[in-house]
């Protein structure tokens, strides 16, 4: 029921002429390149595929680069499928796009607020959504959320505004929620995963972040997470908030991946 109702909201928004096509050029045999046609742009992932005996109700993980970053670089630098075989794990690539650090859109990466762009980057997931659920067997109680700094932002916009497809998120090293101030924000019940850089510039933009969800979710401080010194964990009937700050500065780390496979997979539908 979950499922139809989020497919008859996303009819109207997206033209679904998407021509999909597959490129098979990668290391390992379960990676390939998707295509799709997005409002007559073309649009590509590089999507992770489990074994046919593991490709059954499995979980979907949606993984966001960062701005002037790349799909392909992002799954070496987060290669989740590696310790979740059984999930099918998308990795998009973004297009040429505004920040206030890049004004004449010379780098890849997703819309910086809510609207721009008339919203492409939602449309573009939202085709992509469609087309996994209807062309494999995915648990849509098991659809989770990645992203780092630009990526991260856009994982914050997405929880907004499909707040009811996500079973969690792990939003990275960012600030930005897409809205002028993240107090207008309105997040889903959701386990949020947080990671934060403690030698980056917005760090104390994103320690206002996590605190305002953590009063908005009535979040009660329980120690660490998995023993682990450089978390925070917060107790809430609207979602754990995990905060993670590693003592680097504004980067995605590879070796914190186990930490989001393990976020993930304790998370029961």
């Amino acid at each position: 029921m979950k499922r139809l109702l989020l497919l008859s909201l996303f009819i109207p928004l997206v033209s679904f002429g998407q021509d999909q096509s597959v490129d098979n050029n990668y290391y390992d045999k379960n990676i390939s390149t998707i295509y799709w046609e997005v409002n007559g742009v073309k649009r590509n992932a590089i999507v992770y595929i489990p074994e046919k005996d593991l490709l059954k109700n499995a979980p979907l993980i949606f993984v966001w680069h960062g701005h002037g970053g790349s799909a392909e670089k992002f799954i070496k630098r987060f290669p989740i499928y590696k310790f979740w075989r059984e999930a099918v794990v998308v990795f998009p690539q973004g297009v040429n796009s505004k920040s206030p650090w890049d004004i004449k859109a010379e780098r890849t990466g997703w819309q910086y607020q809510i609207g721009d762009y008339e919203d492409r980057d939602v449309k573009f997931f939202d085709i992509m959504y469609t087309y996994f659920l209807d062309s494999f067997s995915i648990d849509d109680e098991r659809i989770y959320c990645v992203g780092s700094s630009n990526g991260g932002a856009f994982t914050y916009m997405l929880l907004q505004l499909r707040p009811k497809i996500f079973a969690a998120a792990a939003p990275a090293i960012t600030a930005n929620v897409g809205l002028k101030s993240i107090y207008q924000m309105n997040l889903p019940s959701i386990p949020i995963f947080h990671t934060s850089g403690k030698k980056e510039f917005s760090f104390s933009k994103q320690k206002k972040l996590v605190d305002y969800i953590i009063n908005e979710k009535e979040a009660k401080y329980l120690g660490y997470w998995n023993n682990n010194i450089l978390t925070k964990h917060y107790k809430s009937d609207k979602g754990d908030l995990i905060w993670f700050t590693h003592n680097d500065g504004h980067r995605w780390r590879t070796k914190d991946t186990q930490m989001i496979f393990d976020f993930f997979k304790e998370i029961k539908p």
